[in-house]
């Protein structure tokens, strides 16, 4: 999943003018019965992507989209799998076929939650039509490839038996760490009142239905000043502590930590180099570890960097910088420093996978050189692409004069912060992309398919990275049952990228950067980064 990027532009006025303009203000008029807390941390970046489960593919849409809906399964803080909108699931055939026993519920509308809807609900989602940037995480499930690229029917290996409360489903492979995948939201349920909806139903409100533990209000406003107020679903079986949770849409993360530290809000991200303070004045609960990596890829069709005649090149780049500047003047140590992909606590993690961590501009002028001798040319500065915001800009800089330590041009190259970036990436418009990676379950396949395998290009596989031989390791690794050689072969891929073909730069690693009021407690997060707001404790 991708990850959460506050941004830094507009002035503290400004911006609150537009977070108390009537339009923001009128979903909290009426006094909800109980604690309303306002959140000015999930969307500092801006607007979000999506809300809507089948098409979110950022962390701060989907901690929404979380919250809306259920999934068959979940993660809880621990990092365990545990049962959401399925009490129970078996295979009897090593993880081809899979049993989900469906729980009775009801979605916010009143209409029961059944197997059916499941299946209406992942046919919604992996329809050519709807253009789901996330629909692949169903390719493992057999036919939906196929359905998703417009080759073929709707597919029937998601079998409902309504009566029995049963969902059946045949993957095209085994493969044991499915029920973890069926976590993700695009495998959420619909109602039969949203058969047919679009992919612009998110933005009226009520007719977004799900089966969560929170509801939405009214239709959202989208753009900063905007608001995406939830309440509770009252069908729900667990009673949320919080009544209402009103999301504020900022564009700029010092005017909103200002407005927190103002007390107009109950959390904030935190700004760069704030992290030290930040931490003493509000406690660590939302600064955690989390599974997550920043990275930066190389953009495979690239005719100056992609591909396998560039690997010098690429090399160079990943030797010439520094993490650990990147991680003590950006994030005060908070953010470690790594050049694996795969963080540690994923099974099957190794060390040793990537060129190293520490800085070597001494082999990298000799990688430059070497690349040039085979007739390399840089005509123009080399692109770091970045969305605006968030100290992308400060990270980049940081960047370009280490590469020129090793005598390799390279400029900021920025993107608008209109929400848009990651899918101009997909369509390769960057050259050295910025981004980052939350795990979207606790499976080492979550940063293999997703960010590198062929099926994924024009989805999260941002460097268009098209490798029989990776792809290879993959098809290996999801279709053998004995963890051990699973994690062997994943981690051949995972080396094949990092330090042999060198798409990917990882950078350090994720961590969460949110505080809280002090009269907020019981913040606890997940490994994917998802706070649990219904369980937040907030004291008159």
């Amino acid at each position: 999943m991708r990850i959460r990027t506050p941004l830094l532009a507009a002035g503290v006025a400004a911006l609150a003018a537009s977070l108390l303009a009537p339009t923001a203000m009128a979903a909290t008029k009426k006094k909800a019965a109980g604690p309303v807390f306002v959140d000015l941390q999930n969307f500092a970046a801006g607007e979000p992507d999506h809300i809507d489960p089948g098409l979110t593919s950022t962390l701060t849409g989907a901690q929404v989209a979380v919250l809306l809906y259920d999934s068959l399964t979940d993660t809880d803080a621990s990092g365990t799998l545990v049962p959401a909108a399925a009490s129970k699931w078996t295979t009897a055939d090593n993880g081809k076929t899979w049993v989900f026993t469906i729980k009775k519920a009801k979605f916010s509308n009143g209409e029961p939650v059944l197997p059916s809807s499941f299946v209406r609900g992942w046919i919604r989602a992996t329809d050519s039509k709807f253009a789901s940037e996330v629909a692949y995480h169903s390719y493992i499930i057999d036919g939906f490839q196929a359905w998703n690229e417009g080759k073929g029917p709707a597919p029937t290996s998601a079998v409902a038996d309504d009566k029995k409360m049963t969902l059946t489903v045949t993957l095209k492979e085994p493969f044991l760490g499915f029920p973890a995948i069926a976590s993700h939201p695009v495998f959420s349920p619909l109602p039969k009142s949203m058969e047919g909806a679009d992919a612009k139903v998110e933005e009226s409100g009520t007719k977004l239905v799900g089966n969560g533990p929170y509801m939405l209000k009214e239709q959202i406003t989208k753009q900063a000043g905007g608001t995406v107020n939830l309440v509770r679903n009252p069908f729900y079986p667990k009673k949320g502590t919080l009544a209402e949770i009103d999301f504020k849409i900022t564009k700029d993360v010092n005017a909103a930590y200002n407005l927190f530290e103002s007390g107009q809000g109950m959390s904030a991200s935190v700004p760069a180099g704030k992290y030290k303070d930040a931490s003493a004045k509000y406690g660590d609960a939302g600064l955690g570890t989390v599974l997550g990596t920043d990275y930066w890829a190389f953009n495979w069709e690239d005719p100056v960097v992609g591909g396998a005649k560039n690997v010098l090149l690429r090399k160079a780049i990943v030797e010439s910088i520094d993490r650990g500047q990147i991680s003590e003047q950006i994030y005060q140590g908070q953010r470690k420093p790594t050049d694996q992909l795969v963080p540690k606590g994923i099974p099957g993690y190794r060390t040793g996978l990537g060129l190293g961590v520490a800085r070597n501009v001494d082999q990298a002028k000799k990688d430059f050189a070497a690349w040039q001798a085979a007739g390399g040319k840089i005509d123009t500065p080399l692109r770091l692409s970045y969305n605006e915001g968030a100290n992308w800009d400060k990270v980049a800089t940081i960047m370009a004069g280490n590469l020129k330590d090793a005598g390799i041009d390279a400029k900021l190259d920025p993107f608008p912060a209109d929400g848009t970036y990651f899918s101009k990436m997909r369509k390769g418009g960057g050259q050295i992309i910025r981004a980052g990676w939350f795990a979207d379950y606790v499976l080492y396949d979550n940063f293999m398919f997703p960010l590198l395998d062929s099926a994924s290009i024009d989805g999260d596989n941002l460097p268009r990275y098209n490798s029989k031989a990776f792809d290879g390791f993959v098809s290996q690794a999801r279709g053998n049952a004995d963890l051990t050689a699973q994690g062997n072969a994943y981690a051949q891929a995972e080396k094949l990228a990092l330090s042999e073909d060198v798409v990917i730069m990882p950078t350090v690693n994720r961590a969460n950067n949110a505080v809280f009021a002090t009269k907020v407690t019981n913040v606890k997060s997940t490994p994917l980064g998802f706070f649990n707001y219904p369980e937040f404790i907030v004291a008159p």
